[in-house]
């Protein structure tokens, strides 16, 4: 598979709603990736998402889009090194009196989820942080929320989708019915190991199956103690599904099912709605 620099710069372990990732891979194939240099300019000079302070002095910060560690030219992404300036921001400015995370993301790539999922947990320390789920809070995305001190979603949002995952690719058959011969020189078994053209042997399988789930404790581990989940609790959760937002409440996943406005008015009032 040929993809664009940019989209290349990203391959590698995912925490992402796979149908959405499907989606982006469907769109760097065919070359059709909206672009949005502007937005992607303003961020890279301001080094942040844009924080909206509302009455009662909370904080709205938006994570919406396909999270990537750095800044995309992309349409449709946001980097999470940008968002972690602003979460920090807000937790230290005297005027904020609250912060909540406004989530509509199918998660992304696994770097720096974990960096964003702490600072949230440490400004949570500082002063009240919620999260609200507006239309989807999935993988990368819910172990972000999954932080914060209390969680909520709209009725229709879906969540979930605990999980890691790789993708290979074996294009050995076409490159030899093409007549090309890939010859990859390294100093070690794995060294080298998916380069395009070459077999994606057991071997390989097994290293990339490592590789994914020791990254995955990470993620499992955040949402456990996030949510204060059992392990029994933790087992019922982490197979990848999501849930509309009232199963995901069942499940432990969010606090509530409420509007956007009921959680605004709730941090506004002094410290965020209960129960």
């Amino acid at each position: 598979m040929y993809l664009p620099d940019c989209v290349a710069s990203h391959l590698g372990a995912w925490a992402m709603y796979p149908s959405r990732l499907r989606e982006l891979v469907q769109m760097a194939k065919a070359k059709v990736l909206p672009t949005r240099e502007a937005q992607a300019a303003e961020q890279r000079v301001s080094g942040g998402v844009p924080i909206d302070i509302q009455k009662g002095g909370v904080a709205v910060i938006s994570v919406a889009g396909v999270m990537m560690k750095g800044w995309s030219k992309f349409e449709g992404t946001v980097s999470t090194a940008a968002v972690r300036r602003s979460i920090r921001q807000a937790s230290s400015d005297d005027e904020v009196e609250s912060i909540l995370l406004r989530i509509s993301s199918p998660g992304g790539f696994v770097d720096g989820t974990a960096d964003l999922a702490d600072d949230v947990a440490a400004a949570a320390q500082r002063k009240p942080v919620e999260a609200y789920i507006e239309d989807i809070g999935a993988s990368a995305a819910y172990w972000v929320a999954s932080q914060a001190r209390k969680v909520y979603a709209g009725r229709t949002a879906l969540v979930g989708s605990i999980g890691t995952y790789q993708v290979l690719w074996d294009e050995s058959k076409r490159f030899e019915a093409d007549g090309i011969q890939v010859h990859v020189i390294s100093t070690g078994a794995l060294k080298g190991a998916g380069t395009p053209g070459t077999e994606v042997t057991p071997e390989v399988l097994a290293y990339e199956r490592r590789l994914v789930e020791a990254l995955n404790d990470h993620f499992l581990a955040g949402v456990r103690a996030g949510r204060r989940l059992t392990p029994k609790q933790l087992d019922a959760v982490s197979t990848g599904e999501v849930w509309p937002a009232g199963e995901a409440q069942a499940l432990g996943l969010i606090d509530g099912v409420r509007s956007i406005d009921d959680v605004l008015s709730g941090l506004a009032a002094g410290g965020g709605m209960r129960g």
